[in-house]
């Protein structure tokens, strides 16, 4: 009897979201050079040959996961901030909460340890998606938030890359302060810099 288990067909119908999932994964713990076609079709339970009729090469499957994982973020920000008003501050804290609910993307190390493996097209794919799902709706509060004269004029994009790279600072942050959940700390954050853009009345 044949294992359809391993067949392409059996992985087409249900299985491409598992590989996507198990890539994932391996590819946030370890990084893109370290992780093999080999272990991550092993982490599925399917054969390697099974992994490559969907993704025919490890580059093209870092692409699929990361191009996901950027359209998940996209619809989680865009999603809190409809529920969050018009409020700059609200809608920051909503997003903050948003990110931490999700495993951390690690920006700097995709950015400076793995898409300098990546050709020169999937680098530019991969950093125009990122910056159309993630950093494109974040730099648009901020600037609707200057429009209403609710903060004072800086550059959105300037805004934009420091409120992320607060969230990226979660995890070493969380480490120096002893018994804080990572909530408290954004939001401390997320208060200094509000602190400094709003506009008194």
């Amino acid at each position: 009897m044949p294992d359809d288990r391993n067949s392409p067909k059996q992985v087409s119908s249900g299985g491409r979201e598992r590989i996507l999932e198990q890539a994932e994964e391996l590819f946030r713990s370890r990084g893109y050079n370290t992780v093999t076609m080999r272990e991550i079709a092993h982490g599925v339970g399917i054969r390697q040959a099974s992994l490559y009729y969907h993704f025919p090469s490890k580059e093209q499957l870092f692409v699929a996961v990361n191009e996901r994982l950027f359209e998940r973020h996209r619809l989680g920000i865009e999603q809190v901030i409809t529920q969050n008003g018009a409020d700059l501050r609200s809608q920051l804290y909503a997003i903050a909460r948003w990110f931490l609910s999700q495993p951390p993307i690690h920006f700097l190390s995709m950015v400076h340890t793995d898409m300098p493996l990546l050709d020169a097209e999937n680098t530019a794919r991969l950093t125009a998606y990122s910056s159309d799902c993630i950093f494109e709706p974040i730099c648009q509060i901020f600037n609707q938030a200057q429009q209403r004269g609710e903060i004072r004029q800086v550059r959105p994009q300037l805004l934009a890359g420091f409120f992320l790279s607060v969230i990226e600072s979660l995890p070493l942050a969380s480490t120096f302060v002893d018994a804080v959940p990572k909530e408290t700390i954004v939001n401390e954050m997320i208060s200094v810099l509000w602190e400094g853009l709003k506009i008194e009345r």
